[in-house]
Order: structure tokens, then sequence, then C-alpha cells
């Protein structure tokens, strides 16, 4: 009989805090300061867990007070009264939304009782929302924090309240023992106890847990704590249809839903919703079926409010912009009226001395940008002639270095030519004198030979004609036009002419260089002569970059090139790898700009890779490079193939 009257004076009385009238009677006093924000606060937090909407009035209130006055202090304390109003009906993510962005600030303001409440809050609002890790985490930072044990009883009750959650009844029993050991005299603290009953609910105590149960229950009410009241009816239920005392289970259940519902607890009244849902099931189906539907929409409610949540910090945020707004408006109309008077003076002799100079300056300003048009002429005259130069230097050095790769290709089928007419000539007059002594057998053995020599030097010269007239149609002046090409035999041909090129120019160089070609790639729609020089300029910077580090002496270093095709999707991809030196990241950007050379003075244009560049792009392609300092590059050029 005594807790139904209990839970009666919970649910039909009009509480309120035990300090109510003192603080009210000193907010009705107080003026607009500092004072008062933090009356407004206390209030706040007085009405927590029994009223939300008169918590959150007052909450709002402290903090619109506190910004406008410019206040730290009373934005941190209101800003935690604000979270929590939303941790007690539920709303979590705008609780945290709200205090996890100040938490630094309320830090570094060294309020212990401000940040120990911060705290809590966000812990509260971690575990309530399932996120017991993080919870855990802040309770810990409490423990730190609180080395006077001031708040002990809720420093180790928070801690053990997550631990009950993730079902670790042992470090749970640890924690909250640990709580009443260092604050033995808790006779009036009723969370503290609720939680020993859940711990020994875990533990199968059930006994034991009816006892902490209701001794928290007048606890409670003397604290008007409704909001843990009714979790602690939930937790009776619960208990109740454990241990399969139905009427108990469904009279508790109802209990904690009259506290909760008209307060606006969301959790507690979900859960006492889910409860009823249970205790009605083994005779009443279909009332077991409604509440159970209730529970899911405030389920739904509770854990799907990102709309609503969204809306009401709009709201509030916009009566802040606009509170501000106003305050700053109004200082912006008195500074004007001085900055206004102020301005049209030094307007007046602004004007004044401009038109003076003006006048004074306007015959030398007319001069001197003549002078300039001038300079700018000249100068513009020089460099398009520095830079046709530039461009006939670089295409001079383009086919200096083919000719050498040319010469060096077309020199071995002549050379087989040559030597082959020599024996020829040879074996001619063998054949002469083996016919004037009649020996036949001796003449069609030499004869033999000799055709098989004038074959060889046929297809040496014929291999020494393609030489030339393949040069001469990659060499010939471009006509501007595409046309399909093996794009495998085109790489070939220019890596073979640099490499006999570079030979050409420096006896001593030597270099490995190998292909891998993708012969799936088919024909490439290009202009060849522009593709081919392209390939023989990274060629040739290849073989560059390799002979540089080859002049260093590096132990077991071995000059190697690679080109390779592939074919990615519809384009077609030439790459060119070295294991030179590699590119230094600070000029890498800069490697495409016009007359950007690395190579010393007379060695290079700096042409090379922006006409490289500007080919590939003409063709709808693209051009980039991949470097690690001190092992080498890989250009890579993409072509759409058609």
């Amino acid at each position: 009989m005594l807790l139904i009257f209990l839970a009666a004076r919970a649910t039909t009385q009009n509480i309120l805090p035990r300090n109510f009238d003192s603080l009210t009677y000193e907010l009705r006093n107080a003026k607009e300061d500092t004072s008062r924000v933090l009356l407004l606060s206390q209030l706040a937090v007085a009405f927590v867990r029994f009223e939300r909407d008169t918590a959150l009035s007052y909450a709002q209130r402290a903090y619109k007070l506190a910004d406008k006055i410019n206040y730290k202090k009373g934005e941190y304390s209101s800003s935690v009264s604000l979270a929590w109003c939303w941790w007690s009906v539920g709303e979590y993510a705008t609780a945290l939304e709200l205090l996890l962005p100040k938490i630094k600030d309320i830090e570094a303001s060294g309020d212990l009782y401000e940040i120990i409440s911060a705290y809590a809050a966000v812990a509260d609002c971690y575990r309530d929302q399932g996120d017991h890790d993080q919870a855990l985490t802040y309770g810990f930072k409490l423990q730190r924090l609180d080395v006077n044990c001031l708040h002990c009883w809720i420093t180790n009750a928070n801690i053990a309240s997550n631990y009950v959650a993730k079902k670790m009844w042992d470090s749970a029993q640890f924690y909250i023992q640990k709580g009443f050991t260092y604050q033995p005299e808790l006779n009036l603290e009723g969370w503290p106890r609720y939680i020993r009953g859940n711990i020994c609910v875990g533990q199968h105590k059930y006994d034991s847990a009816l006892i902490y149960y209701r001794q928290s229950i007048p606890e409670l009410l003397n604290e008007y704590n409704l909001k843990d009241l009714a979790n602690v009816f939930n937790s009776m239920s619960d208990l109740f249809k454990i241990i399969d005392q139905k009427d108990s289970a469904l009279a508790y259940a109802r209990n904690a839903l009259a506290v909760a519902l008209p307060r606006k607890f969301a959790k507690e009244a979900m859960e006492a919703y889910l409860l009823l849902s249970q205790a009605f099931e083994p005779f009443n189906s279909d009332s077991a079926l409604h509440y159970y539907k209730i529970a899911i929409v405030a389920s739904d409610t509770l854990y799907n409010q990102e709309k609503q949540r969204k809306m009401l910090s709009y709201q509030f945020n916009e009566q802040l912009r606009e509170q501000r707004m106003e305050s700053a408006q109004a200082q912006l109309r008195n500074r004007m009226k001085i900055y206004l008077l102020l301005a049209a003076v030094v307007i007046f002799l602004v004007i004044g001395i401009l038109l003076w100079r003006n006048n004074r300056h306007k015959q030398m300003a007319n001069i001197l940008l003549q002078h300039q048009k001038e300079q700018t002429e000249n100068a513009l005259k020089e460099l398009k002639s520095t830079q046709a130069q530039l461009l006939q230097s670089e295409k001079m050095a383009s086919l200096g270095e083919l000719t050498a790769g040319i010469a060096h290709e077309i020199q071995n089928p002549l050379n087989f030519v040559n030597n082959f007419s020599d024996v020829n000539q040879e074996l001619l007059s063998e054949l002469k004198d083996e016919a004037n002594k009649g020996n036949l057998d001796e003449v069609k053995a030499i004869a033999s030979s000799l055709i098989e020599n004038e074959g060889k030097i046929n297809h040496h010269g014929k291999r020494a004609d393609a030489i030339v007239r393949g040069m001469l149609q990659h060499s010939r002046s471009s006509s501007g036009q595409k046309e399909p090409t093996d794009i495998n035999k085109l790489a070939d041909e220019y890596l073979r002419l640099a490499y006999q090129g570079f030979r050409a120019k420096d006896k001593s160089f030597n270099a490995t260089f190998t292909t891998k070609f993708d012969v799936s790639i088919g024909k490439v729609n290009i202009i060849p002569q522009e593709i081919g020089r392209v390939i023989l300029n990274l060629i040739n910077n290849a073989f560059y970059a390799v002979h540089e580090k080859e002049k260093q002496n590096i132990a077991d270093y071995e000059p190697a090139v690679t080109v390779s095709t592939r074919k990615v999707n519809d384009k077609a991809e030439v790459r060119v790898r070295d294991n030179g030196n590699g590119i230094p990241q600070k000029i890498l950007d800069k490697i495409f700009q016009p007359f950007f050379t690395t190579k010393p003075t007379g060695q290079g244009t700096g042409l090379g890779l922006s006409l490289a560049y500007d080919i590939v792009k003409a063709h709808g392609g693209e051009i980039k490079v991949e470097t690690n300092e001190g092992e080498g590059s890989e250009f890579i050029v993409q072509l759409p193939i058609s």
C-alpha cells in the first residue's frame, strides 16, 4: 500500500523543488546581469528531472542573456543546463551537439562544478543512447577529476550503470560499492540504490533487488527525481515479470507510465509501454499488441527525431542570431554617426589632394605610359624572336638525335650488303676457274652460294630501304591529319633510334632497354609524326636520366629504361620508365612549363616536355608523371584509341 501511495503522490501532485521559492524570489529581484544568468541556470537544473518544458525555458533564457552580455561562465553554465534538458526527454544527439563543442572551453574555465556537470551530462547521453564505451570514457574522466571525492557517489554510480548495461556485474558491483565506501552517509540518495538493485537482478539476487528498489522510491520522491523514479518502476515491473508475478509487473509498468508520460520522459515512457505489452501478453493479446504498437511508435519518435532536432536548433539559433544582429546594429548606428562626420571631413580633404596631384602628374603619367608601351612592344618582339629560335633549336636537336639513330640503323644492313658483295666477287672468280676446268659439281655448289648471298643482299637492301622510308614518313612535315597507327611499332622504332642516337653522341653510354607491348591495342588514330616526337622526347629524357645517375658511380647500379604499352578501357597508354635519380618534389609542378629545364646551359631548351604536353592535349589525351626521388621516374601518356 505504501508503494501505491508514493506512486500516486508522484503522479498527481504538482511537485516543486525545495529551493524553488528562494530561487524565484531572487530571480524577481535580480538585474539583467551575471547573477540572473546563474539563477536561471540553477532553476533549469532544478526542474530537469520532473518538468522538462519549464527547465528548457529557464535554460534558454539563461543562454540568451549570457550571450547578450557576453558572459562566458554563464554561457557554459546555461549550455550544460540545456544539455541536461535535452537529455531528460531522450534527445541525446541534440544535447551532445550543443555541449561537445564547448567541452574544451568549459575545461579551460577551471570551474570544477561546471566541468563535473558537463562530463556527467555527456556520459549520461552516451549511456542512454547505448554508446557505453564513450560513456565510460567520460565516467573515468569524472573519476580522475574528482580527486577530493566531492561527488564520488555520482562518479562511481555513473560508471556502475554502464557496466550494468554491458552486463559486467562484478565491475558494476565494484564501482557502486566504491561510491558507498567513500560516502557511507548516503541515506537519501535514491539513484545509487536503484543501480544496486539492477546489479542484484543481474546476479539473480531478486529479494535483495526488491529491497534496494523499495528503499530508493521514497528517497527519489524526497529528491524530486521523478525521471529515475520512473526507471525504478520500470525495473520493478521487469523484475516481477521475471519472478512471474504478473499483477505486480502490470501495476508497476502503469506507475512508470503515469510518472513518465505527462513529463515527456520519452525513454522511460517507451520502456513502460514495452513492459505493459509483455505483462499483458500471457492473458490479453489484444492489449499486449496495443501497447507494443505504441512502444514501437515511441521508439521511432525517440530515436528518429532528426528533423525535429534540426528545427528546434534552427529556431533557437535564429533567435540568437536576431538578438546579436539587433545589438550589433544598435552599436553600428551609434558608431556610424561619428564615423560619417569624420569621413565627410576626410573625404573633402582627400578629394582636394587627389585633384591637385592628378593635375600635376597627368602629363608625367602620359609620358611614362608611352615609354612603357614602347618598351613592352620591343620586349614582345624580342620574346617572339627568342621563342622562334628556341623552337627551331628544339626541332634541330630532335632532328640531330633522329639522324644519329637513323645512320646507325642503316649502317648495319649496308655492312651486310658490302660484305656479301665482296664474297660474291670472290665466288664468281672461283666459278670461272672451276668452269674452265670442267668441274660441274663445284660450279653448281658455288652457284648455290651465290644465289643464297644475293638473297641476303636483297633482304638487307630492302631493310635499309624500309628504314629510310619509315623515317622519311615520320620526319616529314605534319599534315595535321590523324591516321590509324601501330603505336607499338612506333614506340619500338623511336626507342631504338633514341638509343643509337645517344650512343652516337657518347660512345661510353650503355643501358638496358626493354619493351612490354600490349598487342590487343590495335591501331590508334593519331598524327604519327607528332606522337613520335612525344615518345622520342620522353625516351631521350629517360636515357639522359640514367646516364647522369651512372656518372655517380653507384655500386651495382645498372641503367635501365622500359617502354611499355597497354589498353585501359577505350584508351591506349604508353609508359616510359627509368631508374635514374627521379624528379625532386619541389620542381615537379614546373616540368611541363615552357623553357623550364634542369639540364646544364646549352644542353636543353626547356621546350621538350612543354611541346609534348601540348601535342598530347591536342590529341584529347593526358600526360602525367610518377616519380620517387633517388629511384626513378615514369612518364605516362594516355591517348584515345578512336
